[in-house]
C-alpha cells in the first residue's frame, strides 16, 4: 500500500512520497524582469494585495482519485491566529491529521500520533498563509531568476525560491498573465496550476495536476469548495 503524505505549499495541498529538495543546478538568468516584479505581476494577477491581506480565514476543499479510492483534502488556515488543521479522509475515513498553532503542532496517521519537530513546524508555519507569496522575504527565501521556460505552451518566468536551509523550489509565471504555472520540487514533484476561477474577487487555481515518480500516474485534484472569512471553531484545531 502507497504511504500518502501531504503537505502545503504555495497556498495548496501537494502529494508526497518521500524524496529530496530540488538540486541547487546553475542556470541562465532571465532578463528583464526581476523576482519582485514577477511575484508584484503575480499578485495583481489575482486580485491584488489589498484584497489578499483581507483573507484572514480561509477553508479549502480537494478531492482527488488514489489507485481508484476517492480521497478528500480539507486545509483549514487561520492567518490571525497563525493556525492550520489539514486532513485527509480515504473512503470516509480520516487516514492523516495535521494541526499547527502557533509553536507547537502534531501528525496523527494510521492511529499513531507524532509531534511535529522543529523543521517541520517551522515549514509548515509558512503554509498557513493563503498566498504565501506575499511573504517570501519575510520568511527568509532568497529569490532569483532563473532562464524563460515553456509551459503547457505559455513563455514562463523561472522563480528559483532558497531558504537557505535546504528548501528549494522552482516556480513559473506566464509572462502574458502573471498566473503561477507550475512549481517544481523533488517532493512534491511537478505541480501544474490550472482553471484559474474568481472567488470573492481573487483567482484560484481550481485543478492542479501532480507528477512524481513515486506515483503511477499523475494526480489530478479539484478544487470543490472554497470558503473565505468563515467563523472558525476551536475544536477545528484540536
Amino acid at each position: 500500500m502507497v504511504r500518502l503524505v501531504f503537505l502545503l505549499l504555495s497556498g495548496v495541498m501537494l502529494l508526497f512520497v518521500n524524496g529530496k529538495w530540488v538540486k541547487d543546478e546553475a542556470v541562465k538568468p532571465s532578463l528583464g524582469k526581476t523576482p519582485g516584479e514577477v511575484i508584484e505581476a503575480y499578485v495583481q494577477a489575482i486580485g491584488g494585495a489589498d484584497k489578499i491581506n483581507q483573507i484572514k480565514t480561509l477553508v479549502l476543499v480537494m478531492e482527488a482519485t488514489v489507485q481508484g479510492m476517492e480521497v478528500e483534502m480539507s486545509t483549514i488556515r487561520d492567518m490571525e491566529q497563525m493556525r492550520m488543521m489539514q486532513q485527509i479522509v480515504m473512503e470516509g475515513n480520516v487516514v492523516q491529521k495535521t494541526v499547527v498553532k502557533g509553536n507547537e503542532g502534531y501528525m496523527s496517521a494510521m492511529g499513531q500520533v507524532q509531534n511535529l519537530t522543529t523543521d517541520q513546524l517551522e515549514t509548515l508555519k509558512t503554509n498557513i498563509f493563503a498566498f504565501p507569496e506575499l511573504h517570501y522575504e519575510r520568511m527568509g527565501f532568497t529569490m532569483t531568476m532563473g532562464e524563460n521556460e515553456e509551459i503547457n505552451g505559455e513563455e514562463a518566468y523561472t522563480l528559483l525560491l532558497n531558504n537557505g536551509e535546504g528548501m528549494k523550489s522552482k516556480e513559473f509565471f506566464s509572462v502574458a498573465t502573471g498566473l503561477k504555472l507550475k512549481m517544481e520540487t523533488d517532493i512534491a514533484g511537478d505541480v501544474e496550476f490550472m482553471d484559474y476561477q474568481e472567488i470573492e474577487g481573487i483567482l484560484f487555481p481550481m485543478k492542479i495536476n501532480i507528477s512524481n515518480p513515486m506515483i503511477p500516474v499523475p494526480l489530478e485534484t479539484r478544487v470543490i469548495d472554497i470558503q473565505i472569512n468563515q467563523a472558525l471553531d476551536d475544536s477545528m484545531f484540536e
